[in-house]
């Protein structure tokens, strides 16, 4: 199987157009394995940022996709449209994230790698809140707040209703603010 670029920015810009994504599909679909390499260069960018909004640690980040394109591989036959690819797509992808999350014993606070040296402490200040946020939390606000997905498209993808979709992420703000509040009255205190 294709190894998974654990390279955020790498995506399908940078990679020629050979073929459109639906034709790969097909090529999966009728046993032809060697159209999984341009699927998954095609869409390892996109797939990249959901996976890092949710889990907020780059080697689980690299576990989910890991795990999201085998079952693509595995269960491609059963997709009847390559249109709907996207979003049967998001869809595991996101379920593999919460179960890889609920699978550790702990949280974990995101690696030090992941916020730049140079960061303000400001921003550190909202990396710390988020990390603090449960994975309901992190998902919806990561969905919404980071990659700018419509409140319709992440009741889809989470398949709740759109008001429990709009209530989630009333809370997770609050819950947010909330944390935001507290770091920064803890770093004037310093």
């Amino acid at each position: 199987m294709t190894q998974v670029s654990s390279d955020p920015d790498r995506s399908a810009s940078d990679q020629p157009e050979i073929k459109p994504l639906e034709t790969w599909i097909r090529q999966l679909q009728s046993g032809q394995s060697d159209a999984l390499e341009p699927l998954i260069e095609h869409t390892q960018g996109r797939a990249w940022q959901i996976a890092y909004a949710i889990l907020q640690n780059r080697q689980e980040v690299e576990d989910a996709l890991q795990d999201a394109y085998l079952l693509v591989y595995q269960n491609i036959a059963q997709l009847r449209e390559p249109k709907a690819f996207w979003g049967w797509f998001k869809r595991i992808l996101v379920n593999r994230c919460l179960r890889l999350h609920k699978r550790a014993a702990t949280a974990e606070l995101p690696e030090e790698a992941s916020v730049p040296p140079e960061a303000s402490e400001v921003r550190l200040d909202i990396h710390d809140a988020f990390a603090k946020l449960s994975l309901s939390d992190r998902t919806v606000l990561g969905l919404r707040e980071v990659l700018d997905y419509t409140y319709e498209e992440i009741s889809q993808l989470l398949e709740v209703p759109l008001t429990t979709v709009k209530m989630r992420l009333y809370n997770a703000r609050n819950r947010f603010c909330k944390f935001f509040a507290r770091d920064i009255k803890g770093d004037n205190k310093r």
